[in-house]
């Protein structure tokens, strides 16, 4: 997608979106909508102090826009890890900036699954190490031509297609929280039992957003 394009698409979410105030990237506990030729959309449910997301996935056969969702955080604010995991890349790219991919292993179906941050600020994990849910991995940025000046986390799910399949596709993350479809999973760090690798949590913490000093 085209830097433009991609900057008119989350300024028009912005807008739409009724508890933006002027974009800034510290609003909490709403969701942008779905283009309308992504299909399926699904309902999103946004926890109120969960960072709002300014863009929703939209990819399928004929429409390969967006494999993630853009979630508004201000530069330097902690990225934790989704689910646990082993980081498998850590690298700089022009288009995206720096990115963080984490593999969580297989889900119930034998289907391998991993998690991709982008447009980071600074990385922390280190290939090959091992990080928990909830562990700071990276901090938020807007690094790559693809960020449009906007700071903000690009998350992106990617599933095989059946356990036997060689290749991996990107998912609607919306599908895989740990409280079920379409709703919005903050993680909680004190929570007697947390859930399983397979189904993940909201990658930065839900509540004021905090920058390191």
């Amino acid at each position: 997608m085209a830097r433009g394009h991609a900057f008119a698409i989350m300024t028009a979410s912005c807008t739409a979106a009724a508890a933006c105030s002027g974009c800034v990237p510290s609003g909490t506990g709403w969701a942008a909508p779905y283009l309308e030729d992504q299909s399926p959309k699904i309902a999103v449910v946004m926890p109120a102090r969960a960072p709002s997301i300014s863009q929703e996935f939209r990819y399928n056969e004929n429409i390969a826009g967006h494999e993630g969702i853009d979630i508004l955080a201000p530069v330097r604010t902690p990225v934790i890890a989704a689910a646990d995991g082993v980081v498998r890349n850590s690298l700089f790219e022009p288009m995206y900036g720096n990115r963080l991919v984490i593999d969580h292993g297989s889900d119930a179906a034998g289907r391998r699954i991993v998690t991709v941050y982008k447009h980071l600020k600074a990385r922390i994990a280190n290939p090959g190490s091992h990080v928990q849910r909830g562990e700071t991995i990276a901090l938020s940025g807007n690094t790559g031509a693809l960020a449009g000046g906007i700071p903000h986390l690009h998350f992106e799910v990617h599933r095989q297609a059946h356990s036997q399949s060689a290749g991996m596709s990107p998912i609607d993350p919306h599908l895989v929280w740990a409280n079920g479809a379409g709703r919005v999973s903050c993680y909680t760090p004190h929570a007697q039992e947390q859930p399983q690798s397979d189904a993940l949590t909201y990658p930065l913490a839900c509540g004021p957003l905090r920058t390191p000093s």
